[in-house]
């Protein structure tokens, strides 16, 4: 079985970086500009048939926005739902398929006292195109 978390996190990449209004980055450093888009953690569990080889995979996207509410960050991360959900379909390529794709979690929440942060959980079941 093949593990499709470098390619779906690429897929989510290229989805975000051409729907989005801010910045989307893999790696943030300390020049980054507010607001913007982080690709964050994954995990993935085996949910493999007889045979069929797939994984059932989570990923979170993190938005990070100075506003002074939580106006901003709600806006973006509703630009990321949107996205990645309804009838837009993230390119696997050849080697995988995603069979479900659906919205798990949202969480928003004060980081300190300037930085407001948000959340978005995803849930893919991939199978492996043999």
């Amino acid at each position: 079985m093949k593990s499709p978390a470098w390619v779906l996190q690429k897929a989510i990449y290229a989805k975000l970086k051409s729907s989005l209004s801010v910045e989307v980055y893999d790696h943030v450093d300390n020049e980054a500009v507010f607001p913007f888009v982080a690709i964050g953690e994954d995990t993935a569990v085996d949910f493999s048939a007889k045979s069929e080889p797939g994984q059932e995979v989570t990923h979170t996207i993190h938005v990070y926005s100075r506003w002074s509410g939580m106006k901003e960050t709600k806006d973006i991360m509703d630009q990321v739902i949107r996205a990645l959900t309804g009838d837009r379909e993230l390119d696997l390529g050849d080697e995988f398929r995603i069979v479900l794709s659906r919205l798990d979690s949202v969480n928003s929440f004060r980081e300190d006292e300037n930085t407001r942060h948000s959340v978005v959980r995803m849930r893919y079941l991939i199978e492996e195109v043999l």
